[in-house]
């Protein structure tokens, strides 16, 4: 008898052509693309809310020093978060936050320094520096003190704000690398600044966060603390 043959089906297995794959590679691209762009929206706007709330505290912070001290605090000028002085006088009128002499966050929602700049007669240790009043002990600046920082809404544009004593400024998420004179004149180390509408890309770009230390405010809690008459 002979022997039985077995009898064995092969199937064919067919697989992806390269098109194929290609296609569906450009599909997934797609859809990676489509879902990144509104996230990275979302991740910005979040990062902006956090600063936002940061700079708030703050300015709280800063104006609770100068009914403590009698004066705003200086600008660190040497990255170690304690305020400079040389003599009776800030070191530097420029600087970042003095974040550890205030207690407050070091760094913005994008993981830089806020930048800082103060009026120095409102921060030094002369009694009334800066205002013809008579002197109140204890106090760097007067009822009648106005500041020397304002600010813009465009380079060489309309006035926003003036006669403040001090700023704080985040440089958002292309720190320290302005794409325009409106970033520009936020890093120059003058007394000039820029505060507008956010606006991304392009030579139009715009994305600093600018507040500041409302000269009235900071006269009227030195009051109600009874620390100006």
């Amino acid at each position: 008898m002979k022997p039985r043959k077995e009898l064995f089906c092969v199937r064919k297995i067919k697989g992806f052509t390269l098109v194929e794959i290609a296609i569906v590679l450009l599909v997934f691209g797609l859809v990676i693309g489509g879902l990144m762009g509104p996230l990275q929206v979302q991740l910005e706007s979040l990062d902006r809310k956090a600063t936002v709330k940061e700079i708030g505290l703050i300015k709280e912070s800063i104006v609770g020093f100068a009914i403590r001290n009698g004066r705003l605090p200086c600008p660190d000028t040497d990255s170690d978060g304690a305020e400079d002085m040389s003599g009776s006088a800030c070191t530097q009128v420029y600087g970042n936050v003095p974040w550890a002499t205030l207690g407050v966050g070091i760094m913005d929602g994008w993981k830089r320094p806020f930048t800082y700049r103060v009026d120095t007669t409102y921060a030094d240790t002369t009694d009334g520096s800066g205002c013809a009043d008579d002197d109140t002990a204890g106090v760097s600046f007067e009822i009648c003190s106005a500041g020397d920082i304002s600010v813009l809404d465009s380079q060489g544009g309309n006035a926003v704000a003036s006669n403040l004593p001090a700023i704080i400024v985040s440089h958002g998420k292309n720190w320290a690398q302005a794409t325009g004179n409106d970033e520009g004149e936020n890093t120059d180390d003058d007394a000039v600044f820029v505060d507008k509408t956010y606006a991304s890309g392009g030579s139009n770009n715009y994305d600093d966060i600018v507040d500041w230390i409302n000269l009235n405010n900071l006269i009227a809690k030195m009051v109600a603390a009874e620390k100006l008459p």
